[in-house]
């Protein structure tokens, strides 16, 4: 009878896996398997990583494809998120051709940030088959945005949990919180800055000696009231080119003075930029900002960027 019970609960747990993995990612069907005393997964205050991605010329590309559009999708969705999970990830939603996804949860890792940046950075580098294949097709590439922030927030479950009638109950395991939305529009504002990759100050923080990270602004996001330093991230600081690394140093020449208020400084390392790197569309919002600045003094500066549009 121990016997039976025992490979009749194998079979079940293997079923309930088979059927659960494909609508909820199998780290969570695992945690609640081995962890059954915990399977309500109440609210948690902690310090995680989560990022949002998006795809840059989508729209585009699915007007030319139409009904092709979603075959098109699920392979480029097939190609990112192994790379998720083989990074410690949970795949929390699908957002048309974005994702959320974060790190840290539901089990505990100290290295959240770390994970989420070379998750990020890995799936730029896959991305470039999944163009070429494009190019064979004649259809235009397309890129992915990103946006990483790490912090404080409120991970668990989400949802109508506590309804009187089961058929009601409905709930989804998440992250809530400023840092989340945080997150988001991060993702946005590569937008306005011509970036693909930008992370928040704490993320940063915790990076900082494992990848050579450039600053690209102290911005305010759409729906804060206050700037956040924003970055981004290049590569591994082991595999750190001296070229990359005078990149990075020559950005703090334009940053910085631009937060502290300097704006003729701001100038002088915009045109050296320039002539290292080309002109990119950071620069010249560096440079237009700052002339106009120079012509009209505020009042008031915070070194932010203000950002009008998500």
């Amino acid at each position: 009878c121990t016997l039976t019970r025992f490979i009749a609960e194998r079979r079940e747990r293997a079923r309930v896996t088979r059927a659960f993995q494909s609508y909820v990612d199998p780290a969570l069907v695992s945690y609640v398997i081995e962890n059954p005393k915990r399977a309500r997964l109440d609210g948690q205050k902690r310090e995680l990583t989560v990022v949002f991605t998006d795809l840059a010329g989508f729209t585009t590309l699915s007007e030319k494809l139409q009904e092709e559009t979603v075959p098109l999708l699920n392979q480029y969705m097939s190609l990112m998120v192994p790379v998720i999970r083989r990074h410690n990830g949970y795949v929390n939603k699908f957002l048309g051709d974005g994702l959320m996804f974060f790190y840290g949860a539901p089990l505990e890792s100290n290295r959240h940030a770390l994970d989420a940046v070379s998750t990020v950075l890995q799936m730029q580098v896959d991305l470039k088959p999944f163009n070429e294949s494009l190019v064979e097709r004649h259809l235009p590439r397309v890129q992915m945005r990103a946006g990483i922030a790490s912090g404080f927030m409120i991970v668990g479950n989400a949802g109508s949990v506590n309804a009187r009638d089961r058929a009601d109950v409905a709930s989804d395991y998440t992250v809530l919180g400023d840092t989340v939305n945080l997150g988001a529009r991060l993702e946005s504002a590569n937008k306005a800055t011509g970036t693909l990759v930008m992370v928040n100050d704490r993320h940063a923080e915790l990076i900082r000696n494992d990848y050579l990270i450039r600053p690209i602004g102290k911005l305010q996001v759409v729906g804060k009231t206050q700037g956040v330093m924003t970055w981004e991230p290049l590569v591994a600081l082991a595999e750190a080119t001296d070229e990359q690394k005078r990149y990075a140093q020559l950005w703090h020449d334009v940053v910085d003075p631009f937060v502290e208020g300097r704006f003729n400084d701001v100038l002088i390392g915009i045109d050296a930029m320039d002539q290292e790197a080309g002109v990119t569309k950071l620069t010249e919002l560096y440079r237009r900002l700052s002339l106009e600045y120079l012509a009209d003094p505020p009042d008031k500066f915070d070194g932010s960027i203000v950002l009008e549009s998500k």
